[in-house]
């Protein structure tokens, strides 16, 4: 008997068996044919060294590296030259497993580049030159019909006579431009040259090995110095001559810029840093830095956290302003002792017994223009940072500029309320000089002033420049932007700014509505409470105090408002209008307190939080 299942499963198979065949015809339509492989080719080629060789190699040596190449990496040729190829400037080699690069716009077919061990390579060559340096020389070539490469240099040349041999120099440029590159890639072919194609980081620092008296040094091609350079010259690892020219140079590619004889014009070195000297941007650069103890310190005079965007044209440095954060007399000098500028740094000398407060530094340039300020924060008790479970980053436990952390069971004191900012600025302002108070902290130094009008046109805003040349003026419009004209990129949410206030490490909050701190009820979250009695509500766990501080209002920003019983803490986020920042704000008792917008030109608390 005929088992059923076994039946229809012999049915099935001989189906599927013939959906196959039916799949698969006995003559199938034949498919493009595959590329064929590239074959490597052999062929003589020579290598020419430029004839103007000016102070570049004058002729080839046994043990020269070239690198040629196709299209892709893998295959690319090193050529190591031996004494029997070499003529001087020619040197002729067969070389073997050579891959072509064929296009129909060029008639080069293979590119070279020296020296090899300075070249990278490029998954796909093509007539590309990749080099990981540009202060050596370099040169790149292609081919011609005769498989000859006439090299060209990628730099100019920067030749000087120091008179006596120096271990090392150090070369800047004293408008801070740049002097070369972590790498770069150029392009050689028989019908077009680029010589500066692509390049990674600008370099601002040259340091050069030397034990020689004749020097010449590699700049990339296009490089322009407005402001001249300067070099230092080093001894036993220490500086001890520089010289200095504040003439432009320009350099072309395989051209000397030759300085001559230096020695006469070189000066003994007075180093401006004493060995005690502490450094303020160790960990990174900022517009704020924190000072806990007497002494000297520096920091590098940069534009907030770009490290290498030096503030340009700086002369000279001082103390614009010093608070210690209430309505006390403020002692000159009690916050920082003094401030100068030596050799691209701001140097800050403190008290020797250290007053609590804030003050800020400007650096300006020949006429007294200040060209950039930062915030020097001294506060009276240790600095913590924890997680509260508000917000997903840790955050500091005091609002910035505050000097005290505000406590969570007796009134908030005025030192604890910090400083407050207007959206988008580094600058901060000095706060309330005490509670219920509408007058400013007293200061030592500048005075904050306001431009003058209604606040209902541009009449009474300022631009960025303004505000850079004058950190102690505040631009304001009715629930408006201070800033003419107007943008969103001074904060982000997405990276630190070189215009955010806060010290390294620390940045402006992103705005973050599924957090607690961050959300349309702040009184639903963990550790609510809020006191007009003590001037400051609590929120999370541990619960995070805040001030209820006040604000500068943006209908008039000269005094304080609500300096007991409101509480406003931007974040990085501002509106589609480009008008108005988020911040948290807080109305005691029993009004709202969320995440909303208001008028950048209003003048707030910042919590930072780590970054």
């Amino acid at each position: 008997m005929i088992d059923p299942k076994r039946f229809i499963y012999a049915i099935a198979a001989v189906s599927a068996a013939a959906m196959l065949a039916a799949c698969d015809p006995v003559n199938p339509e034949p498919g493009p044919e595959p590329e064929p492989e590239p074959e490597p080719v052999t062929k003589t080629l020579s290598f020419v060294l430029p004839s103007d060789a000016g102070a570049g190699k004058t002729a080839w040596a046994a043990g020269d590296k070239i690198v040629v190449h196709g299209e892709y990496a893998a295959q690319q040729v090193i050529v190591t030259l031996e004494a029997g190829d070499i003529n001087g400037k020619t040197a002729t080699k067969t070389v073997d497993n050579l891959f072509p690069y064929v296009r129909e716009d060029c008639a080069s077919t293979l590119y070279a580049a020296y020296p090899a061990e300075l070249v990278d390579n490029l998954k796909h060559c093509f007539f590309y030159s990749k080099f990981n340096t540009t202060s050596k020389e370099l040169l790149a070539a292609c081919n011609d019909s005769n498989d000859s490469f006439n090299f060209q240099p990628v730099c100019g040349v920067l030749s000087f006579n120091s008179g006596e041999a120096y271990e090392s120099f150090v070369i800047t440029a004293n408008k801070k431009e740049s002097l070369g590159y972590e790498f770069m890639q150029v392009k050689v072919t028989d019908n077009e040259q680029n010589f500066n194609q692509y390049h990674g980081t600008p370099i601002l620092e040259l340091d050069i090995k030397s034990g020689t008296s004749k020097n010449n040094v590699y700049i990339p091609a296009g490089t322009s110095v407005a402001g001249g350079i300067t070099i230092k010259f080093r001894k036993n690892g220490e500086v001890v001559k520089s010289y200095s020219c504040a003439e432009p140079i320009e350099f072309e590619r395989g051209k000397i810029v030759d300085l001559g004889d230096i020695s006469a014009e070189m000066k003994d070195y007075v180093n401006p840093f004493s060995p005690d000297i502490r450094d303020l941007d160790s960990k990174s650069n900022a517009n704020c830095y924190i000072v806990t103890e007497p002494g000297k310190y520096k920091f590098k005079a940069v534009k907030g956290n770009n490290a290498t965007e030096f503030v340009p044209d700086v002369a000279t440095a001082d103390v614009l302003w010093e608070t210690w954060n209430n309505g006390g007399e403020v002692t000159a000098g009690s916050v920082v002792a003094s401030a100068m500028f030596a050799e691209d740094y701001i140097i800050i000398e403190m008290p020797a017994t250290l007053h609590p407060g804030n003050a800020v530094v400007a650096a300006r340039d020949e006429e007294g223009v200040i060209k950039w300020s930062w915030h020097i924060w001294v506060p009276q008790t240790a600095i913590e940072t924890k997680s509260y479970g508000i917000l997903a980053p840790d955050m500091m436990d005091r609002n910035l500029g505050a000097l005290v952390a505000a406590p969570a069971d007796a009134p908030a004191p005025v030192e604890s309320f910090g400083l407050s900012y207007q959206w988008g600025r580094k600058d901060p302002f000095p706060n309330a000089k005490e509670p219920k108070s509408s007058s400013n902290a007293t200061v030592a130094g500048v005075e904050v002033e306001q431009m003058t009008g209604g606040g209902s046109g541009d009449e009474s805003k300022i631009t960025l420049e303004q505000s850079i040349a004058n950190p102690t003026l505040l631009g304001f419009a009715q629930n408006g932007d201070w800033l003419t004209p107007q943008t969103n990129d001074l904060w982000m949410d997405s990276e630190k700014t070189i215009y955010d206030p806060c010290p390294p490490g620390y940045r402006v909050p992103a705005r973050d509505k599924s957090q607690p701190f961050h959300s349309g009820d702040l009184s639903a979250a963990a550790g609510w409470s809020e006191s007009t009695t003590n001037f400051s509500f609590t929120l999370g766990s541990p619960v995070a105090v805040f001030p209820l501080a006040g604000y500068r209002d943006d209908y008039g920003p000269g005094g304080f408002t609500h300096a007991y019983d409101r509480g406003a803490y931007w974040t990085a986020y501002a509106s589609a209008d480009s008008k108005s920042g988020y911040y948290v704000n807080v109305r005691s008792p029993g009004s709202a307190h969320k995440l909303t917008e208001v008028g950048k030109s209003r003048g707030c608390s910042v919590r930072c939080v780590v970054e």
